[in-house]
């Protein structure tokens, strides 16, 4: 489990912000195989194809990326799918 994900820090900022955190065991990503492979893809189609001049950019550019992903890319993959 990547260090992010137990340290102190990072857990108060979770409950801070009023948010519950969910992980999968150590050495079971498969429990969370949906968004392991979506960070996957969004890592090799997005993150790693450009240079972001500030963090404003990045996370303008994965927001539209994660529109694209939920509204266009699935019926790219399937044309018989049509998206609302």
């Amino acid at each position: 489990m990547g260090s992010q994900f137990t340290s102190f820090g990072f857990e108060n900022l979770l409950k801070r912000h009023k948010i519950d955190h969910s992980y999968s065991k150590l050495g079971h990503p498969y429990d969370n195989a949906k968004i392991e492979s979506f960070h996957s893809l969004l890592k090799r189609e997005m993150i790693y194809q450009f240079r972001f001049p500030s963090i404003a950019h990045l996370i303008l550019d994965v927001s539209k990326y994660i529109h694209w992903f939920n509204n266009e890319r699935i019926s790219l993959a399937n044309p018989k799918i049509k998206v609302a």
